[in-house]
């Protein structure tokens, strides 16, 4: 004798997608009408409370309502930032960047410079400080200015600057960048590993 079980439908997590389309009642019922298909098919379900809407400044308010009534879910004003990242860069690219500057500064001020040796010094620059920015820099290509700031907070930690006090430079940070067979410290190039990361 067999027993038919009831079928059991697998919980699975997609990845997070971003749908684009003009803010017409057309356009959306055809959205509407994907999504469900899909949530047929594969028997998961949209959640419509994690579900955004995001729209340009010339749509109309009664037009937005009824999208936002189609759909079923909220609007939001500006995404500020998505898995960690800044979703709308805009012209002012280095203010939206800066906090990159902001958390290597915050862990360099947190380490004693004066107590560590060099090698000390150089595992933490690669390590922790060099690699803040390596996944913003896998999607944006940062400014160079950001870039040279960064550069040169490493250098001052490096030769152990600490706060407004001045200290010499024995080497240029170009110097310290190339490989220790060529005379450097193989401390990373920002630009070029920028560059590399876009084009990976």
């Amino acid at each position: 004798m067999c027993r038919w079980a009831p079928r059991i439908t697998n919980l699975l997590f997609a990845d997070d997608s971003l749908l684009f389309c003009k803010a017409t009642q057309n356009e959306v019922e055809v959205i509407s009408e994907m999504l469900q298909t899909y949530t047929n098919a594969s028997g998961q379900c949209i959640n419509l409370e994690k579900s955004l809407v995001f729209f340009s400044n010339n749509t109309l308010a009664n037009r937005k309502q009824g999208i936002l009534w189609t759909l079923g879910v909220q609007e939001v004003n500006r995404f500020k930032s998505y898995l960690g990242l800044p979703t709308l860069v805009g012209r002012k690219k280095y203010h939206t960047f800066s906090y990159l500057k902001d958390r290597i500064w915050k862990k360099l001020q947190g380490w004693k410079g004066k107590m560590l040796s060099k090698a000390g010094k150089e595992i933490l620059i690669k390590a922790v400080a060099q690699s803040i920015p390596t996944y913003t820099m896998s999607v944006f290509q940062l400014p160079l200015k950001l870039c040279d700031e960064l550069d040169a907070m490493c250098a001052k930690f490096w030769w152990g600057q600490v706060g407004n006090e001045r200290k010499i430079h024995w080497q240029r940070w170009e110097k310290l960048t190339l490989s220790k067979r060529e005379g450097g410290m193989g401390f990373r190039d920002l630009r070029a590993f920028n560059l590399a990361m876009l084009a990976k």
